[in-house]
Parts: structure tokens; C-alpha cells; sequence
């Protein structure tokens, strides 16, 4: 099993030199890729570079394309020096089937993220590209008993996001700068911004706005790199290691050197110390449906607010830390228990207190205060702190 990732200088091709298991790197030219910022010369630099290093360079063209696009990207690469690259990774069947036609020497890998869920329809991309498809990258929504299963009976190789932004959103409109840039800014894009909303709790999901299109992405990190072992068993190829978000200086691989050592030797430590907060959805099934029940069910909580309810949790960090805000003023030796959205009733354990914004242990507390204790188990947003039946 090896490593990949997106690079954009030298500097990160040197890293990448260093980088257990990785072989392969990823570049972006402004012309094809949804985030790319590589010009024609740039990016055949970079390619040059990265064979003499000993790597493999790999051209992203993963944009949306409408017809009119399309053919003027056909055009414009017939002044490339398309040699360089050996292997080409699309998206659309309709870059892959021209690269095919034109350049039935080039390796494709197929992007098949979006609406290829199951076995007969990755087969039928396998027949239809035959001997030019090198390999499939998979979609992060398959489980982990989907992925081995898929990654045992295809005729090539697979590919999936080890750790990397989640993408929520797409468009190849441009929605952030007639926002954010007056009509006579000479600003250019990319942009890049946090959007929010009261129905997503005003949790922050980082927007991005580049030649291609706007781009919405998750509030965490997919991150399975402690939990390749049964896919690399089941014969798994490649991991992707996305870290452009994670940028700086112009450079988009920063740290991946020490990074695929610790995917290595300590993935559970390398998760723990992660940058930004993580998770892993799909892997062991598809927990975002329990969503929907909490959503239904919170109306079952409605007797419970009006009658003993103390206060609401509003925001948490799982084994750290339960926000409250209290719905009446009340003293804590009042609390009974918690109820959440589902109806199910939990404990309270008995080394909790309740904390202020300061740290400092309250006996008692106002209408609408906000409350800090530590993690309790199952309590999510919308679950309510209970107090004791009147006698």
C-alpha cells in the first residue's frame, strides 16, 4: 500500500523525496483542477522535478465541464507537452473517454467519489476504459466492508481519502466574490472564507471560491489512517493524503515526511494530535441517519422542557467537555438525571460539577447561564438536564 498527495513547489517534492511509502504526487494546473494554481510551465516543472526525484507525477483534471469548456481545455492541451505526464486522473467519463481516444498512452485514474456506489457500475467503468484505467478512487461514503469487498473483486487498483477535507458543496458558480469583492476590486481569486447557518447549530464550514466554481467543506477532517489494516490486507493500493488546506507559504505538503512515519508507526497518536477536529462517518456505517431521528424524536422532550427542565445542552467535545444553558434558575443539588433527543434517560455520574465561563464551581445558577461540565457520555445537543420530581 502506498501514499499519495497534492503538491504545488519544490520544497513539498523534497518532502515527499522523504516520505515513507510515497511514490506518487498529485499537481494541479489552474486549467484543469478545481483548486489549482499551477500554470502550463509551472506545472511541467514540477513534473520534470519530480521524475528526476523519482516520482511519479500524476495531472489532476477534475473539473466540471460543460460542452463549450470542455472543447476549449481539448484545445489548449494540444499545446501541452502531455508526455510528461504518464498518468492523468479525471472525474468527468467525458475527459476520461477523449484522453482515451487522443492519448491511449496515458494512464487514467478515474475519480468515481459521486454516484458509483456499488459493484456493477465500477465493473461497467472497468470495461468501458479497459487497458487504459489504472485505477478507481472511491468514494468515502463506502463502509469498510464495501471497501474491502471492492478493493478484492475489482480488475484494478483503488484508491481512497485516508485524511483530507470532506467536500459538502460544488457549484461551478462563482458564490463568494460577488459577496465579498466590490465590483471594481482587483482582487483575484481564490477566496476563501467560513460560512454558517442557524440550522447547522452556526457551526463554521470552510467555503472556497476559485476559476472553477465554489467549494463547501466539512467542519472536520475525514481521518481513517488507524483503520487501514484490514484494507491493506484486502489489497488496497493507494491512500490519499490531502493536505492542502493545511497549507503554508505557497506550500500544500507540509510535514507529509513525518506524517507517513506516523501513519507508520503511530496513526493513533498522529489522530490524537490532529490539527483539526476528525472523523470517520462511513467507515463502520452510516451514522449521519441517526440525525434524523433526534430530529423527530426532539418533540418528545417538549413535556420534559416545560416541567423539569433545567437546562438544555447546546455544545460539547466528546471525552471532554458538555455545554448547558439553563432554561430556569436552579441549584444543583436539584439534578437528577439527563434525557436525550431519542428519550433515552442517562445517569448523572456523581463526580460531575457544574463550572461557569470562568472555571469556578457553581451551587447554583440564573435563567439562561451558560454551564460547563465534564464529558458525559451520549448527551448530544438537544438533551435536556432533568430535575427531581417534585414531592
Amino acid at each position: 500500500m502506498q501514499f499519495n498527495t497534492f503538491v504545488s513547489s519544490i520544497n513539498d517534492l523534497e518532502r515527499c523525496v522523504k516520505a515513507a511509502n510515497l511514490k506518487e504526487v498529485l499537481l494541479q494546473p489552474t486549467l484543469l483542477a478545481r483548486q489549482g494554481q499551477l500554470s502550463q510551465q509551472q506545472t511541467h516543472s514540477l513534473a520534470s522535478t519530480a521524475t528526476k526525484y523519482g516520482l511519479h507525477p500524476v495531472l489532476v483534471w477534475d473539473i466540471l465541464m460543460p460542452e463549450q469548456t470542455m472543447k476549449n481545455i481539448c484545445q489548449q492541451l494540444s499545446l501541452w507537452e502531455l508526455s510528461k505526464f504518464p498518468t492523468v486522473r479525471v472525474c468527468d467519463p467525458g475527459a476520461a473517454w477523449w484522453l482515451k481516444t487522443h492519448h491511449p498512452n496515458i494512464a487514467l485514474q478515474f475519480i468515481v467519489e459521486t454516484g458509483n456506489h456499488n459493484l456493477e457500475a465500477l465493473r461497467g467503468w472497468c470495461e468501458i476504459f479497459s487497458q487504459s484505467l489504472a485505477r478507481l478512487i472511491l468514494s468515502i461514503e463506502l463502509p469498510e466492508k464495501k471497501l474491502i469487498e471492492y478493493c478484492q473483486k475489482l480488475p484494478v487498483a483503488c484508491e481512497i481519502l485516508g485524511v483530507g477535507q470532506i467536500l459538502l458543496f460544488y457549484s461551478p458558480r462563482s458564490l463568494l466574490s460577488p459577496h465579498l469583492l466590490d465590483p471594481d476590486s482587483e482582487k483575484k481569486i481564490p477566496l476563501e472564507t467560513t460560512v454558517s447557518s442557524e440550522d447547522s447549530n452556526n457551526r463554521n464550514f470552510s467555503t472556497l471560491e476559485t476559476a472553477h466554481g465554489t467549494f463547501m467543506f466539512l467542519d472536520k477532517d475525514q481521518f481513517i489512517l488507524d483503520k487501514l489494516e484490514n484494507l491493506e490486507k484486502s489489497g488496497l493500493h493507494t491512500v490519499c493524503l490531502d493536505l492542502r488546506h493545511l497549507g503554508q507559504n505557497g506550500d500544500i505538503a507540509v510535514d507529509i515526511d513525518k506524517i507517513c512515519t506516523h501513519i507508520l508507526t503511530d496513526p493513533v497518536s498522529l489522530r490524537k494530535n490532529w490539527g483539526k477536529p476528525t472523523q470517520s462517518t462511513f467507515f463502520k456505517g452510516n451514522r449521519t441517519n441517526s440525525m434524523f431521528s433526534r430530529m423527530k424524536s426532539k418533540h418528545k422532550l417538549v413535556k420534559y422542557r416545560q416541567n423539569l427542565g433545567l437546562a438544555e445542552v447546546v455544545a460539547g467535545e466528546s471525552g471532554n467537555y458538555i455545554v448547558f444553558q439553563s432554561l430556569r434558575p436552579f441549584a444543583a443539588s436539584q439534578i437528577e438525571k439527563i434525557i436525550i433527543p431519542t428519550g433515552e434517560e442517562i445517569e448523572i455520574p456523581a463526580e460531575i460539577v457544574l463550572r461557569n465561563l470562568n472555571g469556578q464551581i457553581v451551587q447554583s445558577c440564573d435563567r439562561e447561564q451558560i454551564l460547563i461540565t465534564d464529558w458525559i457520555r451520549k448527551a448530544m445537543p438537544g438533551s435536556l438536564l432533568l430535575g427531581k420530581n417534585p414531592e
